[in-house]
């Protein structure tokens, strides 16, 4: 996939969902309806009408994956990278330092640092 297609994969909560290992297993991505209907951050972000948590004034809440201690560093870390670099640069950051396929999984229980150090090689 180009950078381009690629950006239109990013989840409301900033993970890549077109590099994501499980969407060769019949996961569909949530921002072209599949996903899980309960996910907090989709229904938050169509009900603000906005393409993610990026461009929530709001933005960490401590809710859905953001209070989730299994997920929270992820996918905080993911959504500030897309908020400080642009969604190009960020899909190009993953892409360049994870690969094209991703198994999510690997980076449960990080810290939000420690997935900037990752994607960005600098702390904050």
């Amino acid at each position: 996939m180009t950078i381009s297609e690629l950006v239109r994969t990013v989840a409301y909560c900033g993970l890549i969902c077109g590099v994501c290992k499980n969407t060769e297993k019949g996961c569909q991505e949530c921002r072209s309806g599949g996903g899980a209907d309960n996910c907090y951050q989709r229904r938050c972000c169509l009900e603000r009408d906005i393409d993610g948590c990026w461009q929530c004034d709001t933005f960490p809440c401590e809710k859905g994956f953001f209070a989730d201690e299994e997920w929270k560093g992820l996918c905080i870390g993911f959504t500030k990278c897309i908020k400080d670099k642009g969604i190009e640069k960020f899909v190009g950051l993953v892409e360049s330092n994870l690969g094209k396929m991703i198994e999510y999984g690997e980076f449960r229980f990080k810290k939000e640092e420690e997935i900037t150090v990752i994607l960005c090689g600098e702390s904050r």
